[in-house]
Parts: C-alpha cells; sequence; structure tokens
C-alpha cells in the first residue's frame, strides 16, 4: 500500500485488530469526536481511495480459494493491462495480454471475458495489418457475441427465478407453475450456447423445480446427465461444482428410494468432502438414512460412530446437533445393539423435547412417534392414553394439507393401536388398508416434508413386534 499517515496507519491496525468495532469507537480514539467529525471523514476517505487502487495489484491467491474465482481474477488483470497499453498504442504488448486473457477465458468458459480479449485482438491485429489473425478473430468474436447473447438471456432469467424462490412460501407456490416453461426456456438456451453459465442456469433451476415437486428421480437423472457430460466436454470440468452434484444426487436416491444405487453413489464419492468440515457431516446425513432406509443397519452403525467420533462434531450448527441426537434415538429402536454413550441412556427417547414446536419444524412427527414407541416398549398406558389425545390434536391442527398424507395415515395407525388395546392381530387386521394407503401414498416434495428417519412402514413392523412381544409376556405369566 502507499505511504500511510500514522492515522492511516492506526485506524487500519484497529480495524484489524478487532479494536475498532464501529465507527464511534475509531473516531473517538482517533480524534476524541464523534464519526460526523469531517477530519474522520477525510481519514476513511484517503484509505478508501488507497484501498481501491490497490486492487489493481492483488494476487488472486489472496482474494479466494476458489481456484475458478482466482483464474477470473487472473483474466480480468490480463484484460486491464491490456486496456492500459492500449492507451499508450503498444499494440503488440495489447496482442500478447490478449492472448493470455483468450487462454484462460476458453480453459475455463468465461463467455463474457472471451468478448472482451477477442476486442482487443481485433484491435491490435488490425492496427498492424494482419489480415488473416484479424479475420480468424472477428469470426471467433462473433459467434462469441452471439453465445454471449444467449447465456446472457439465460442467466437474466436465473437470477429472476432465484429472487422469485427466495420470497415467502406463498410467493413460491404462485410462481411453481410458470417453472416447467422457463426450465424449457433454459435447456434450450443451453442447447444454442453451449456455454457453462448458461447450462448452470438451466441445471439448478431444473434441480429446484422437482425437488419442490418431489420428483426425485428427474433429478438422479440430471446429476447422473451431468457426470456424462464433464466426460464428454460438453460442460466446463473446471467450473462444475462436483460436491454439490453428488450431494443432490445421493439425497434425490435417498428421498426416490433407489436405495441400493444410492448407497453405492455415497460410497464412491465420500472422499470429495473434508470430515472436519459441515458439508461432510451435512452428506453424512443422507449416507446413514439411505443405509437405515435400506435396512444396512451394520453399515449405519459404522457411520454413526464415524459421526460422533469425529472432532469437529461440537462445531457444527445446535441444529445439525439435534438432528443426529434424533438419528442416534431412532436408531437404538430399529438396532438396539448400537452403542448408547454413558449418560444417555437414561433417557435414550428425546422425552425432554416438546412435542410440537417452530423451532423442531420438519421433527415434530418424528419426536411425537419417538416418545410414542418409548411408552409403548415399557408398557405405560396411561401415558399411552394422553398421548393420542396430543396425536390427534396434532393431525386435525397441522396436517391438513394434501403433501402431509404419508404422516397422517402413520398417526392414525399409533391411535389404532391404543383404541385396539395393543392387540397385535386386531391392529395388524385393522390396520392393514392404512398401511396398504401408507405403502402407495409417494413421498412428498422436499419443500414440505416431514423427515421420516425410519421409514414409516419399517417402524409399524416394529410396533407390531412390541405389540406381539407384550402379549406373549402377558401370557407367560
Amino acid at each position: 500500500m502507499p505511504k500511510q499517515s500514522i492515522k492511516e496507519k492506526k485506524f487500519l491496525q484497529g480495524v484489524e485488530s478487532g479494536r475498532y468495532t464501529s465507527d464511534e469507537q475509531a473516531a473517538r480514539d482517533l480524534y476524541n469526536s464523534n464519526p460526523n467529525d469531517v477530519r474522520y471523514k477525510m481519514l476513511k476517505h484517503r484509505i478508501k481511495k488507497k484501498l481501491f487502487n490497490e486492487l489493481n495489484y492483488v494476487i488472486p491467491e489472496k482474494v479466494t480459494s476458489n481456484f475458478v474465482r482466482q483464474k477470473e481474477i487472473q483474466c480480468n488483470s490480463f484484460i486491464y493491462q491490456a486496456n492500459i497499453v492500449r492507451a499508450r498504442y503498444e499494440f503488440d504488448l495489447v496482442i500478447n495480454l490478449a492472448n493470455k486473457a483468450l487462454a484462460v477465458a476458453q480453459e475455463f468458459d468465461f463467455v463474457d471475458l472471451k468478448v472482451s480479449a477477442l476486442e482487443l485482438l481485433c484491435l491490435g491485429y488490425s492496427d498492424q495489418g494482419l489480415v488473416k489473425k484479424f479475420r480468424t478473430a472477428q469470426d471467433d468474436l462473433k459467434q462469441t457475441m452471439q453465445r454471449f447473447v444467449k447465456e446472457r438471456e439465460a442467466v437474466s432469467l436465473f437470477q429472476n427465478i432465484n429472487m422469485q424462490l427466495r420470497k415467502s412460501t406463498k410467493t413460491r407456490k404462485e410462481f411453481l407453475p410458470q417453472l416447467p416453461h422457463l426450465v424449457k426456456q433454459l435447456e434450450a438456451l443451453w442447447e444454442e450456447s453451449g456455454t457453462f453459465s448458461t447450462y448452470y442456469a438451466y441445471y439448478r433451476t431444473y434441480i429446484w423445480y422437482h425437488e419442490l415437486e418431489g420428483n426425485f428421480k428427474d433429478i438422479i437423472a440430471i446429476t447422473v446427465d451431468a457426470l456424462r457430460l464433464i466426460e464428454q466436454n460438453k460442460i466446463n470440468a473446471h467450473r462444475f461444482d462436483l460436491t454439490y452434484n453428488n450431494f443432490i444426487m445421493v439425497y434425490a436416491h435417498l428421498r426416490a428410494k433407489q436405495l441400493n444405487d444410492g448407497l453405492m453413489y455415497a460410497q464412491e464419492n465420500l472422499g470429495l468432502y473434508q470430515p472436519s468440515t459441515r458439508n461432510w457431516f451435512a452428506y453424512m446425513e443422507n449416507y446413514f438414512l439411505l443405509a437405515v432406509h435400506a435396512r444396512r443397519y451394520d453399515l449405519a452403525d459404522i457411520l454413526l460412530l464415524q459421526v460422533f467420533d469425529n472432532g469437529g462434531f461440537q462445531k457444527i450448527p445446535t441444529i445439525a446437533k439435534e438432528r443426529w441426537m434424533l438419528y442416534r434415538s431412532y436408531f437404538r429402536l430399529v438396532y438396539p445393539q448400537s452403542t448408547v454413550p454413558e449418560g444417555e441412556a437414561n433417557n435414550p427417547y428425546l422425552l425432554s423435547l416438546p412435542e410440537y414446536s417452530k423451532d423442531k419444524l420438519g421433527f415434530n412427527v418424528a419426536i411425537l412417534t419417538l416418545q410414542f414407541i418409548y411408552l409403548l416398549e415399557r408398557g405405560e398406558t396411561e401415558a399411552l392414553l394422553y398421548r393420542i389425545e396430543s396425536i390427534k390434536k396434532y393431525v386435525s391442527t397441522h396436517l391438513k394439507d394434501a403433501f402431509s398424507l404419508r404422516s397422517k395415515l402413520f398417526l392414525k395407525l399409533l391411535v389404532l393401536t391404543v383404541t385396539e388395546d395393543y392387540d397385535a392381530v386386531a391392529c395388524q387386521s385393522k390396520g392393514e388398508p392404512l398401511y396398504k394407503k401408507l405403502m402407495d401414498t409417494p413421498a412428498p416434495g422436499d419443500a414440505y416434508a416431514e423427515i421420516e428417519i425410519v421409514p414409516y412402514e419399517h417402524l409399524w413392523d416394529l410396533i407390531l413386534q412390541i405389540l406381539t412381544k407384550a402379549e406373549v409376556k402377558v401370557h407367560q405369566r
């Protein structure tokens, strides 16, 4: 940075060290005044100007760890330098720098920067009378401009879609019917332009739409197809986020109940995620749930141990920790031989958690069910009668929409357990129509779903087993 005054140096050191966290603190310390003091305002103006000037000399690796962003900064830097020497009419240098920019732009499919680089090359070749090179660059520029227009249209559409889907649930639902047409429009723009940014706009919008609609098989199709397109060099491998693609692919396999393929992909690509990161823990949730849904309890037990033994567990957000605690409680139901950490055995099924609350959204049915099965195992009939009233109230208050049908059907089976006086044969017989309907009802779209940690069908089998064992105990007495 250029030469600094003592005040400028003191201000920057104060900000960097965290001593100045507000304008009030800085102005008081530097000028014994307030932020409106003209001296303080001028100090900030000078520093800001110097900092912006320094951006011209920035080292990309110091700005970001993202390799693609580093290359984008480098490419922009070549173009900036070419424009500087252009002002001095040094067209041999313009050509040299523009060619460097062009090489990076082509390797990473930065179409906008390719346009800028080709414009500079046309200018340089024209000035130097290099006819053949000029015409080649001009033809390339014309084609690239056509691709760029399509790309800008796609990016603009995508930004609008992104904005609409970030609004309220009501706005999202109103916007949803427009998405199929927009997806087709983006697909057409990608096929016409072939640029990475256009593909990305189509790919992300396609996933959002099918996720909201619960069409998880369609999500599997596009994520698997993306890998094929990379192999065929039809989309830029440098810029494509394999970690996101793999994450959403594994998640879609879980939701589409394509469990064995999902487990294969989950294991195959686990190495893409660093075990100390939040992404690893999020990925492991889907991997663990795939193993549980596939009844691969031996694998699920190993994955669970890996998560809780990971030193980074304490650093993940509280809500993520609570999810893992809930998963572990459920896992004890289906795999009793799993390791129970010391201190948790006395309250294995989270009885201290509220029956339902806003902060547990997406897990209310899971918590109610866990508490119900715990009381059923213990034979606490009075507590179960009270719990049934809570469940009935929850169903009538919170499960009115079509997307809650699976949860509604399963909770009705729980109520049936009590109304049929815990008779295993009667529950199985009278619960059969509900059970068949449950099996025929697909999982809802992601935006509205209650989470099935263990599939409701598996839990109903478990409940019937508990009732049968209880009857055997009664007869033995």
